[in-house]
């Protein structure tokens, strides 16, 4: 047996010699990821402002998480018209963008009658909220701040104050107590090297992830752009071309080109003399419809967008209505109201109830935002049936009577939900437990 039959016997398999699989030769082998591409503010500025695409995926889901409203339990409407009168949506909505783009925001709630912003608020000092302002995370000076050490403290390897950079120049705190803090949901580790001071507090700009193929799709654009320029490709053949270029005459040459041109637009011909010729030859794209579509798919998959939503296109196709991407999305936007937009504004709502006193006292806030897709007459009928044909096995069974049923469907507006009264139906009750007198 030979050196080299003994090599592919040993190392066929899960390398092979001949075809360089699992071997220096291996590509894929040797593949390493790249570090994360880094922006500076002026750059993620430039990208947003400069860049359609990055602008949209920046905004759309703040956009989308703030603008179907919410319902607190137990609010007679007080809270929700406190928080618009705020300008509530547009302030969360510009604070969630800041995140997206750069990483992190604040709101500073300015309450009156509770003193300086860099005293802890108490909720028996102060009174109603009078503006939320709102500060992006390039204008926080975390130079200027200390974390907290003390295990014992509750902003323990936090911030107890924000050093806030103002229009002029000159910087002012404001207690943490009294800051709505909005952080990436792309997170750093703060003991891992390799990453600045603000990226391990407030994590890394989401655009980052997708900026590559944003970056490819307008490199793609650009291309196409300038090549729709030579999509017509004029001719001119000069019967003294030669002597004039040997004679370096560059001008006749150039005059008569724009002789040729002109005679185009004006009498849609051409005027040649003896010798001379024009021509124009036609170029095609073909299959650049293909491409593009490629390349949409992958900035919407990379910004975790739905290609409808972010591109504005209809779905295509046999029986495509891109029901499926939209429920997708919608998901996503009620994860990310869930995890991002529900801290900050249970926070907000509990420092308005302190003063409006509208939910009983240590009440805890519970947020239920509302449908991101409201139905049309149509499908609520539809579901109003498929409920009603419910509630009649319901009632059949014994399950429910009449009067739960109309209170649960019908008492204060038309609702989905179904809920029994315990003291009537003590067997639900979990074991061990009585119902509450």
């Amino acid at each position: 047996m030979t050196t080299l039959t003994k090599n592919l016997f040993r190392l066929d398999g899960w390398k092979n010699l001949l075809s360089g699989l699992g071997g220096r030769r291996d590509k894929s082998r040797y593949n390493r990821p790249s570090p994360v591409t880094r922006l500076s503010d002026i750059e993620l500025a430039a990208l947003y402002y400069g860049d359609p695409i990055a602008a949209d995926a920046v905004d759309y889901l703040p956009e989308d998480m703030t603008k179907a409203g919410f319902e607190v339990d137990g609010d007679n409407g007080e809270l929700e018209k406190a928080f618009n009168k705020l300008h509530g949506p547009e302030k969360f909505k510009e604070a969630l963008a800041y995140t997206e783009l750069y990483a992190g925001a604040i709101i500073l709630m300015d309450i009156e009658g509770a003193g300086t912003y860099d005293q802890p608020y108490d909720p028996a000092k102060g009174k109603k909220v009078r503006a939320l302002r709102v500060y992006p995370r390039t204008r926080i000076d975390l130079g200027l701040m200390t974390q907290v050490v003390l295990p014992e403290s509750p902003y323990f390897e936090d911030y107890e104050n924000f050093v806030i950079r103002k229009i002029d120049g000159s910087t002012f705190t404001a207690h943490a107590s009294r800051c709505l803090v909005f952080k990436s949901p792309i997170r750093v580790d703060p003991t891992m090297a390799g990453f600045l001071e603000w990226e391990r507090y407030w994590g890394l700009p989401a655009v980052l992830r997708y900026y590559d193929a944003v970056a490819a799709y307008g490199t793609l654009f650009q291309g196409l752009t300038h090549l729709s320029q030579e999509l017509a490709v004029g001719k001119y053949k000069l019967a003294n071309l030669e002597q004039l270029v040997a004679e370096g005459d560059y001008t006749s040459i150039n005059r008569r080109m724009e002789a040729i041109d002109t005679q185009k637009s004006l009498v849609n011909g051409v005027f040649l003399g003896e010798g001379e010729d024009y021509t124009r030859e036609q170029l095609t794209l073909s299959g650049v419809d293909g491409l593009t579509d490629r390349f949409m798919m992958h900035v919407a998959a990379a910004t975790r967008y739905s290609v409808t939503r972010l591109f504005g296109r209809s779905a295509a196709g046999l029986n495509a209505t891109g029901k499926g991407d939209q429920d997708n999305y919608y998901d996503r936007v009620k994860s990310a109201q869930t995890n991002r937009m529900t801290p900050p504004l249970t926070r907000l709502l509990e420092v308005l109830n302190a003063s409006l006193k509208v939910l009983p006292k240590d009440t805890d806030v519970a947020i239920n935002y509302n449908a991101l897709f409201p139905m049309d007459s149509v499908q609520e009928a539809d579901v109003r049936f498929k409920i009603a044909q419910a509630d009649a096995v319901y009632i059949d069974r014994g399950v429910l009577s009449q009067d739960e049923v109309r209170a649960n469907r019908f008492l204060g507006g038309y609702k989905l939900d179904t809920s029994v009264d315990t003291d009537q139906s003590p067997d639900l009750l979990p074991p061990n437990s009585t119902p509450v007198v």
